[in-house]
């Protein structure tokens, strides 16, 4: 199993002003919620700045311009052998890669995106199956729980997390 965040623009995760029947405003939560896998990215690890750039993370991929220029610099000022200048550009590949994931998530963050479930998946597609049954299980709840003229609505919430079975510690 694999961890997905789900990101929702902050209009949407706050329960917008104009909130039509639930199974539409489910439908458009579905349609532009973001799943971003947790672990490895392997777009950062090949094309760092390049994905960088890609995912609208400008800073990001100008510090990373900055510090492949450093890998690259460094060598020649202290005349370092090419094992250790394949060592240091290996490096900075790996740690683009095991961090990359955690970058985008602050990028989204940053760009009015919230955090709104962590779902366990087989899949990208699964993760979207498991969220579409996480929004019609809250809109039947809401349906059942309808307020009355005399009791106040409450702002509408995000899915609850839903971490799902425990993975155990190879997943």
């Amino acid at each position: 199993m694999r961890y997905y965040s789900v990101h929702l623009p902050r209009s949407l995760s706050q329960g917008g002003p104009g909130e039509g029947d639930l199974e539409s405003s489910a439908g458009q939560t579905l349609g532009s919620a973001l799943f971003v896998r947790e672990g490895f990215s392997w777009g950062a690890f090949f094309f760092s700045i390049l994905w960088a750039i890609g995912h609208g993370m400008w800073l990001g991929a100008l510090a990373m311009a900055a510090l492949l220029a450093l890998i690259v610099g460094l060598p020649e000022i202290f005349a370092l052998d090419w094992a250790s200048r394949a060592v240091l550009l290996v490096g900075f590949l790996f740690f683009c890669g095991f961090n990359g994931n955690d970058w985008h998530r602050a990028g989204l963050k940053e760009s009015g995106w919230d955090l709104v479930s962590v779902i366990a998946a087989r899949d990208r597609d699964h993760a979207v199956i498991r969220l579409a049954r996480l929004l019609r299980r809250g809109a039947e709840g809401a349906a059942q729980n309808s307020p009355s003229a005399d009791t106040p609505r409450a702002a509408q919430t995000a899915p609850r997390l839903d971490i799902g079975p425990s993975p155990g510690f190879w997943s």
